[in-house]
């Protein structure tokens, strides 16, 4: 049996949440898999479970409550949704992992056979199983079977996650507008549903604003479910300083994107309103300027690596002030597909000359690039008085 690590919850749930079903009531094509399982096999219980939160929900079973759930700790299918391959137990009294569970203590269950169901971005989310008050091995053959029952669930839940059920969960992390005392803050994007740009814009409790722009690249709609990871992970730790919570973000993060073969950057910068004090940590990104009152500009970049490359190692910090009439622009690749903009001296040249209205040329320029996924974001510290 083998195993991988456990890919983010947060991860898993918004691709559970994707696919738009979770509550939908019964549906004959997940029904018509666990029957044939079910006779298949030969047992009284079969189940297509979907693994969210801390929560698994049975899509469709037989035997049991359709739609039902119970914590994950109580659900045998909570270790299977970690492994790569099937999971097996003969006789789960004897089994340390679940020997303690309700379903073995009160409910009699005994054997347990489980394969993962995997999303085409790798995100397992759930799993075909089945249970029996009897002790039972499987053999090759019939692990093989389980396996191919499971690969036709994987078909029918990959339908369920169409583009516009995609669309809606990403747009529901869009954070709100803020008012930053002092600033303007402008973000303008044409990032498509499939996108793996990150952007996220919020005051932390100490009320500085925390202002993050990233990308992911990663095939298909791997990119923005991978992206919703990143952002989720950095909303969580709004309110933590900068780097205070060690490898944690990295680690986290680093674990999904290797899951997919998958590379991240990020350029996450905390602004004080009152003084312009900015501190900023580059992961591979390097795509920000600061942009001085008097005309001149900075390419704000560290030599740190994309997120998962550099673990183990501290990031750099970068302390500056943004001084009244001085702008902040962050911006992710795409921008340098839009017509006139090739590279990060055309980007620089081309917002100190635009001041202020940079964010609307940048708008006005979006439909010559209708295919690439652009998004900027402009801070401006307004001038006194």
């Amino acid at each position: 049996m083998t195993t991988t690590t456990d890919q983010s919850s947060t991860r898993r749930t918004a691709a559970v949440e994707a696919l738009g079903i979770l509550g939908s009531g019964p549906e004959e094509r997940f029904d018509r898999i666990t029957r044939m399982t079910q006779q298949a096999f030969g047992v009284p219980l079969s189940f297509l479970n979907l693994v969210h939160h801390d929560v698994v929900t049975a899509q469709s079973t037989q035997g049991w409550q359709q739609g039902g759930s119970a914590p994950s700790d109580q659900v045998f299918c909570s270790v299977t949704v970690m492994h790569d391959g099937p999971v097996t137990v003969r006789d789960a009294t004897l089994d340390p992992r679940f020997k303690d569970m309700a379903a073995v203590r009160e409910q009699g269950i005994r054997f347990y056979a489980g394969a993962p169901l995997s999303m085409p971005d790798g995100t397992q989310v759930g799993t075909l199983c089945i249970m029996d008050a009897e002790p039972r091995d499987l053999s090759a053959e019939e692990l093989e079977l389980l396996t191919d029952l499971a690969r036709w669930a994987e078909r029918e839940l990959g339908h369920a996650m169409d583009l516009d059920r995609v669309r809606r969960v990403l747009a529901g992390m869009t954070p709100d507008p803020v008012e930053v005392p002092g600033h303007d803050l402008q973000v303008v994007t044409s990032a498509r549903e499939s996108s793996g740009d990150v952007a996220d814009w919020r005051l932390a409790a100490d009320g500085t604003l925390r202002l993050t722009i990233g990308s992911v690249s990663a095939a298909g709609r791997a990119a923005a479910l991978l992206a919703s990871t990143i952002r989720s992970a950095v909303v969580a730790r709004t309110d933590v300083e900068l780097g205070s919570d060690g490898p944690a973000l990295e680690t986290q993060i680093g674990d999904d994107l290797a899951a997919s073969g998958a590379v991240g950057s990020l350029f996450q910068v905390r602004v004080e309103p009152d003084t312009g004090r900015m501190v900023f940590v580059d992961a591979g990104h390097g795509l920000a300027l600061h942009l001085g009152a008097d005309g001149t500009h900075t390419v704000l970049r560290t030599l740190d690596l994309p997120i998962g490359l550099q673990r183990g190692s501290a990031r750099t910090h970068v302390e500056g002030t943004l001084e009244p009439g001085d702008r902040l622009v962050l911006f992710t690749d795409g921008v340098f597909a839009l017509d006139g903009l090739p590279d990060i001296d055309a980007v620089a040249t081309l917002a100190v000359d635009a001041g202020p209205d940079f964010a609307d040329r940048a708008l006005a320029l979006l439909p010559t690039a209708p295919d690439a996924d652009v998004t900027v974001a402009v801070l401006t510290r307004r001038p006194v008085g």
